[in-house]
């Protein structure tokens, strides 16, 4: 029999890490479920909206608990829309004092404490606003250590691969061991800055036990997120054992020559759609499809490439369970860090020779085509 390939989903990054890499997302297909909400945040359509009209930052930060010290990346899809050249933005002191502000700044903050916190500053301005001939615009990304003195560690500027308007960025940041990356682009990301941590800074978080990530908004500016993902170092919560099942390829192949379920069988990729920044391909894979009591079992075969040797033929790759709707199904699937992706994860046949996996949280669909017996 021929080979064929199905292709699975990977958290952006996630593949990147070591077996006990856990993520975590907020969207609005969870509500931003994680978040700590403040009042001058709000769930706008697609988007997490933070306006803020003081003079002060206002930081929202996920209720998730980091180890201290442990490796972790956070990448958020972030706009600032008070971010319009020549215009300004009111903003409110605590004595009632108002004042305008023509160059506000947003972005993300992390290792936040109860003590303060580190942050990663996006800021737009123009050389010469009002002499086109000579005017050019810009953007200034800070690293700040803000322990109550926010003071900023490295910056760097930049004037491409980023949008200077009200537009779309990703941003992220890897902490990893005693180095500190940032990266941000407009349709990718770029790494713009480093930063290795001194002896004070690990001092400083001496008897910490955990941190925090999240984002801010700094005066006068409109933070919009449109998603924000975390991955973490952490016990794997499905080990491989829990995949296991009993089949091998010569119990498939008896199997489905006996069976009369037309769905039975392999399936092969056919196409896909798919946000790169947010989801990684793990390999192209051979799967079978074996009906159980609930829906079908989605049974590993080959082609595995991230975390190869993790994976072997009869491990259980993903999971469809029946709804009430004909050739419907909710889906869980196992990426390739056997970490569960089971969160508005959508299944359905369509002709009786393709079936589709709907990832509507990550935007993205993949779609597989029957093989037919030969």
């Amino acid at each position: 029999m021929k080979k064929y390939a199905l292709i699975t989903i990977t958290i952006l990054l996630a593949a990147a890490l070591h077996v006990k890499a856990l993520t975590i997302y907020n969207t609005k297909y969870n509500n931003f479920g994680s978040i700590n909400h403040s009042q001058a945040s709000k769930i706008n359509g697609d988007f997490l909206q933070l306006n803020n009209k003081t003079s002060s930052n206002i930081i929202v930060t996920d209720t998730t608990n980091i180890d201290a010290f442990t490796n972790y990346k956070y990448y958020i899809k972030f706009a600032n829309l008070h971010n319009k050249e020549g215009k300004t933005y009111k903003v409110t002191d605590p004595h009632g004092k108002s004042k305008s502000i023509s160059s506000t700044e947003c972005g993300l903050v992390f290792n936040h404490t109860s003590h303060g916190c580190w942050q990663v500053s996006v800021s737009c301005s123009n050389s010469s606003l009002y002499n086109e001939s000579v005017d050019s615009r810009t953007m200034t990304v800070k690293l700040i250590r803000n322990d109550g003195t926010g003071t900023v560690v490295n910056q760097a500027t930049l004037d491409s691969g980023v949008d200077l308007d009200e537009g779309y960025n990703y941003l992220g940041v890897n902490v990893e061991g005693n180095t500190i990356t940032v990266k941000i682009g407009k349709d990718q990301l770029n790494e713009v800055l480093t930063y290795q941590l001194t002896e004070n800074d690990r001092e400083a978080a001496t008897g910490i036990p955990s941190v925090k990530v999240g984002y801010f908004a700094g005066p006068g500016s409109m933070i919009s997120i449109e998603r924000a993902v975390l991955s973490f170092d952490d016990q794997p919560q499905f080990p491989a054992t829990s995949l296991e099942t009993q089949w091998t390829r010569e119990a498939l192949d008896r199997h489905f020559a006996a069976s009369k379920n037309p769905y039975e069988g392999y399936w092969t990729y056919l196409d896909r759609d798919m946000e790169d920044q947010w989801l990684k391909l793990g390999g192209k894979y051979t799967i079978a499809l074996v009906e159980n009591e609930n829906g079908y079992d989605v049974i590993y075969v080959d082609g595995a490439q991230v975390k190869k040797s993790m994976w072997h033929m009869g491990m259980k790759k993903a999971e469809m369970t029946q709804t009430i709707f004909t050739d419907n199904f909710t889906g869980k699937w196992y990426d390739a860090t056997l970490q569960p992706i089971d969160d508005d994860v959508f299944v359905t046949f369509e002709s009786g020779v393709i079936v589709n996996f709907k990832f509507p949280v990550y935007k993205s669909q993949i779609r597989f085509s029957k093989v037919l017996n030969e």
